[in-house]
C-alpha cells in the first residue's frame, strides 16, 4: 500500500468520528479503530515511521478516558478544561 493511500485510511477513522451521531456513536468509533488497525499495520510493513505514529496516536485517542465505547464529545477531543467557567464574580 502506498503512504497516501495509508493516509487516505487514516482520515476516513477520522471523518467517521467527525460525523458520527449519538446513535451510532459506538459503530463508528470501531469502524475508525478498524481503518487505524489496517494503517497501522500497512504504515509498518512499508517502513513509514511516521504513518505509524500518526495512526498510534489516533488509537491512543480512542482508547482514553473519553475514547470508550459510549464516551467522549461529538466534535472530538477538547484542549481545554473539561468545563467552560464563566466569568467570577
Amino acid at each position: 500500500m502506498e503512504p497516501q493511500e495509508i493516509f487516505e485510511l487514516i482520515i476516513k477513522a477520522d471523518e467517521k468520528l467527525k460525523y458520527a451521531h449519538e446513535d451510532n456513536a459506538g459503530l463508528r468509533r470501531q469502524q475508525a479503530r478498524d481503518l487505524l488497525a489496517r494503517a497501522r499495520e500497512a504504515a509498518t510493513e512499508i517502513g513509514n515511521d511516521a504513518l505509524v505514529q500518526q495512526a498510534d496516536t489516533r488509537l491512543a485517542d480512542l482508547a482514553g478516558p473519553k475514547g470508550g465505547p459510549e464516551g467522549g464529545p461529538k466534535d472530538g477531543p477538547k484542549d481545554g478544561p473539561e468545563r467552560e467557567s464563566g466569568p467570577a464574580g
